[in-house]
Formats: C-alpha cells, sequence, structure tokens
C-alpha cells in the first residue's frame, strides 16, 4: 500500500532538539546587554564619521586622496616626456669669429650686403629699415619698439613682416606690427631673430655661447618647476657645479631660469627639447602668486619687491609671445600689485609696499611694466607719472640734466644705477640726442666692460642702454662686452655639469657674486648676449628725433 508521507508527516509529533549551551549562552547575552552594545556601536559610529568629515574639511584626506588646487595649467604640444635627461651641451674652446660689426657696417644702407660681406650665415629674414615706432594704425607693417613713451609715439626700427612692438593709436596698442610671433617682442621669432643678430652685433659664436647657457640653466630646474639660488646644485650630475648664492628667493630664482628661454622666443606653447621646462615654470609662478597678485613666494630679507619685480617681467614676456588669456590673468594681477606698492609721494619703490623708492628696485618694477605695455596690458597713467617724477628727483648741481643716478636721489652716482636709471629714462620718452640721455651714456661709457671687476647686474642694464642708441659707441661696447662673456663661459675644465655656465668667483669675483650666485651671473649673462633679438632699439640710428617727430605729425 502506497504511504503518504506529507500526512505520515503531519500525524506525527516533531519533536525539537535542545539548543547547545553555546546558542542559549548567546541568547541569555542578548537579553541582558544587546541593547546596550547596540547603543554603543551606534554612537563610536557617529563619532568616527565627524572626526573624518572634520579633517576632509581641514584638508586632511584620510579616506579619499585630496583634490588638488584649481591652478591654470598649460598643455605641451609635443613636448618630452617630464623625465627625458637633458643631453649636455659640447661646448669646446670657441674659434674666432670674423663677424665684427664696424660703424660702417651699422651705418650702411644696404644692411643685408653689409653682412654678408661680413660672412655671417643668415638664413632669416632680411633687414629692412621700415621707419617703425611712429604712431599708427594695427595695420602698418613696422611698428617699432617704443617702450612705453607716454607721448603718442616711440621711436624704433623694426623688420618687415614681423610684430613690431608699441604702436597703436595710444603709443601703446598692442598690435604694432604685424605677422611675428608675439606683439613687442617679435624680434624673438627664428627668422627675424637670425636677421636682427647680425644687424645689431650678434655672431654665431654669441648665439653657441646662448645655446649652451639655456642648456645649463634646463639642466639644474627642480622637479617642481622652480630654480633655486640657493638649492640648484641639487640638479647637478657629473660633479658639483658650485656657486650657490646666499640669497632666498624661488620667485626670483625660477624669474631667472625662465627669462633666457622667453628671450630666445621660447615659451610653453612652443614645440622644442625646452618645451616642458618652460611649462612647468610658467605653472609654478601663477600656482604661487596671492590673491592680490604678489609674486614674491620665498622671497627672504629686504627682496620682496626685487622677486616680485623679476617675476612679474615674465609673466608679462610670456603672455606678450604666447597670447595665453590664463597667463594675462596673472599677468594683469602682477601689474596691478605693483602699482599699489608704489610710494605715491615719490613714485618710486623700495623692499615693501609704499617706501620711499631706490634706483635698483625701481628700475625691475619699469621693466615689468614695459613688458606689460608691449604685451597689452593695462598699466596706470598715475603710476608711469610717479616714475617720471622719480626719475627728475635726480637733477642736482652735480648733474645739471638728471642723467646720473645713484642708489637714491640723496646719493652720488654709480655705473650701475646710472644704468639703470638712464634705461628707465629711455623707456619713459627721453629722446636719444636729449640732455639727460647724453650725459647718462657718456658716464657709461667711461665705465667701459673690461677683465677687471665684473658686475653683470651693471652689464646688463648698460648693454641694453648702449643696444638702444646704436652706432659707434654701442658698436665699441659690444664688442668688449660681447668677447668678455664668450671667454668666460665655462667650456671644460673637467666638470662636465658647469659647462655653459659662468663662474660667480672666477676668472674674478663677480659683484653679485655671494647673493646670487651661479644662476644669477649665468642669467643675466645669457640675456646680455641675447639682447640683439629680445628688444628691438629704441632709436632709429638714420633718423634723428626732429625727424621721427615731424613724421609722427603727418
Amino acid at each position: 500500500m502506497a504511504i503518504d508521507v506529507q500526512d505520515q508527516l503531519e500525524d506525527e509529533e516533531i519533536v525539537s532538539a535542545p539548543p547547545s549551551p553555546i546558542v542559549e549562552a548567546f541568547q541569555t547575552w542578548m537579553r541582558e546587554k544587546g541593547a546596550w552594545m547596540a547603543t554603543s556601536l551606534t554612537a563610536h559610529a557617529v563619532i568616527l564619521l565627524s572626526t573624518w568629515l572634520i579633517l576632509e574639511l581641514l584638508g586632511y584626506g584620510v579616506i579619499r586622496e585630496k583634490k588638488p588646487l584649481d591652478v591654470p595649467t598649460f598643455e605641451a604640444v609635443d613636448a618630452p616626456a617630464a623625465t627625458e635627461e637633458i643631453a649636455k651641451f659640447e661646448l669646446t674652446k670657441t674659434s674666432y669669429d670674423p663677424t665684427e660689426l664696424t660703424t660702417e657696417s651699422l651705418t650702411a644702407e644696404n644692411k643685408e650686403a653689409a653682412i654678408e660681406a661680413k660672412h655671417f650665415d643668415d638664413s632669416g629674414l632680411p633687414f629692412e629699415d621700415s621707419g617703425g615706432g611712429v604712431k599708427s594704425s594695427a595695420n602698418v607693417m613696422a611698428g617699432g619698439l617704443g617702450g612705453f613713451n607716454t607721448s603718442s609715439m616711440g621711436a624704433g626700427g623694426a623688420i618687415t613682416g614681423m610684430a613690431g612692438g608699441i604702436g597703436g593709436s595710444d603709443g601703446f596698442g598692442k598690435n604694432g606690427g604685424s605677422g611675428g610671433d608675439g606683439s613687442g617682442f617679435g624680434g624673438r621669432g627664428q627668422g627675424s631673430r637670425e636677421a636682427m643678430l647680425g644687424t645689431y652685433g650678434g655672431t654665431k659664436n654669441s648665439e653657441r655661447a646662448v645655446a649652451a647657457a639655456l642648456n645649463w640653466i634646463a639642466r639644474h630646474q627642480s622637479a617642481d618647476g622652480s630654480w633655486g639660488i640657493e638649492s640648484f646644485t641639487k640638479q647637478c650630475k657629473g660633479g658639483q657645479c658650485g656657486g650657490a648664492g646666499n640669497h632666498k628667493s624661488d620667485s626670483a630664482a625660477t624669474a631667472l631660469g625662465l627669462l633666457p628661454f622667453l628671450a630666445a622666443g621660447q615659451t610653453h606653447q612652443s614645440k622644442g627639447p625646452y618645451q616642458t621646462k618652460i611649462n612647468g615654470a610658467v605653472q609654478w609662478l601663477i600656482s604661487h602668486q596671492k590673491p592680490d597678485g604678489d609674486l614674491s613666494f620665498g622671497a627672504g630679507g629686504n627682496s620682496r619687491m626685487y622677486s616680485h619685480g623679476l617675476a612679474a617681467i615674465a609673466l608679462c614676456e610670456c603672455y606678450g609671445l604666447s597670447d595665453d588669456s590664463r597667463v594675462r590673468a596673472a599677468a594683469q594681477k602682477a601689474i596691478k600689485f605693483i602699482e599699489d606698492a608704489q610710494d605715491k609721494a615719490g613714485g618710486g619703490w623700495r623692499y615693501e609696499l609704499n617706501q620711499a623708492g631706490d634706483t635698483s628696485v625701481v628700475g625691475w618694477q619699469v621693466m615689468a611694466l614695459k613688458s606689460g605695455l608691449m604685451s597689452g596690458l593695462t598699466v596706470k597713467k598715475e603710476t608711469l607719472d610717479g616714475v617720471h617724477s622719480y626719475l627728475g628727483s635726480f637733477k642736482g648741481k652735480n648733474n645739471a640734466y638728471g642723467g646720473l643716478f645713484g642708489y637714491q636721489p640723496a646719493g652720488g652716482p654709480t655705473p650701475a644705477m646710472t644704468g639703470v636709471g638712464v634705461l628707465c629714462s629711455q623707456y619713459m620718452g627721453s629722446q636719444r640726442g636729449s640732455p639727460e640721455i647724453t650725459e647718462g651714456v657718456k658716464f657709461i661709457m667711461g665705465n667701459q666692460p673690461d677683465g677687471g671687476e665684473r658686475n653683470i647686474y651693471y652689464w646688463y642694464y648698460a648693454t641694453q642702454v648702449m643696444h638702444n642708441m646704436l652706432g659707434p659707441d654701442w658698436d665699441t661696447w659690444n664688442r668688449k662686452m660681447r668677447k668678455l662673456l664668450i671667454d668666460t663661459q665655462i667650456k671644460d675644465g673637467g666638470n662636465a655639469c658647469a659647462v655653459g655656465s659662468w663662474d660667480p668667483d672666477r676668472p674674478t669675483k663677480d659683484h653679485w657674486s655671494d647673493a646670487g650666485g651661479r644662476l644669477m651671473v649665468t642669467s643675466l649673462s645669457c640675456l646680455t648676449l641675447e639682447v640683439y633679438y629680445r628688444y628691438l632699439p629704441l632709436y632709429k640710428l638714420d633718423k634723428p628725433a626732429e625727424a621721427n617727430a615731424k613724421e609722427a605729425a603727418k
């Protein structure tokens, strides 16, 4: 007979087995202490969650990685990897370069023929005197440099087919010329750079020295994109370069590292072996700028405004060359900080905001304002008026025309401060043949570079002054300056790491050896050799100021 299993299970009494001692103990524990334990666990969870939230708000991420600061980044195009090694530049003893510019070649009507006669290998654009620098529309081919002359014109030669610099309807216009790589900095483009090099006093050897210097600077950049006056030696390989300075300012050092690349027309947007290096430096400066525009990060002692001025020049030039809106914002903020820091009574700048000025600090701020105006940034007229007042305060019994400058108005003139002051006067509108310029240039020519006391700070400023003048005095100064720098650059000597730099202590000690060290001496030496194309000469050689004025009035 078939048995219905389901019926059988229903008919049988099911007896459950007694619980085990472990289960029975757990049930007893839950009845007696379960409620208390649940409360305790909840309280601990609330404490842990609150602690986590507080740490996150304070910036100490313990669960997830902290988000990076919202800092502009610059995409490098076809740039080498950040870890790629920069090969050392082989710089053997420089042979004699037959390219020597004479007074005749400087004044020759056919400058291209003069260069060719001197065997200069120039494959760039031919130099053509296009009469730049006058008040003009944005469509005029040659705008000239002009500086930031507060009159309606800015005199200057120009290269046909490239951006000439200041021009525009008000004398400050950004598009004074066309067709070049950056308004006001068009001479740094490859073709125009080569054309201007021979025309204004450069040689193949000077360019080789620049290439070696850029190589040394690139190899001594920190991984975060900065340079250090003290700490660059940490990047040395194959021997210690030595020559660290004792001045502490990472922003000034980074500007000194960046400026020679910008002078050569290279930016964070330029394809080339140093693009990543330049990109890192630009981003470092912007990321370390304070909300009020201050760029003096890491500056110690009395170096705040020195550091800010240098970094401001770098950002203004970078914007002028790249037209990058992200750089523009930082550069304009830097200009505003300079405006706010000016001593409103005397028109100068010193170590801190609103202090009575000194010429050394004033020079860096004026050059930043100049670079800003060349790039199309805004500068207050009151700020420029203040600069005029400061420069004019040096006129006195032994300085009849105000062309000689000391550290402060009450002190006597020195070569270095006169170099700074005369350059500022040139860019503030003093004409080539004006009494103050003539007075200052005469003083500078009485203190020409030689193998004795080295002062690269003075040479850097004075070379720009003389380059603006052109003519026989420039030729004389340039021959001495160029030869001295090329001859003293480190070429071998058993320390491959130092090749391309300038030793701050040898062959004689530079005036800025202790403070700025090898980085500052190398940067300013390189910039001095780049003067031929960094800026166009301010004054036209073959037309006096009166002729330019008549042309501007047409």
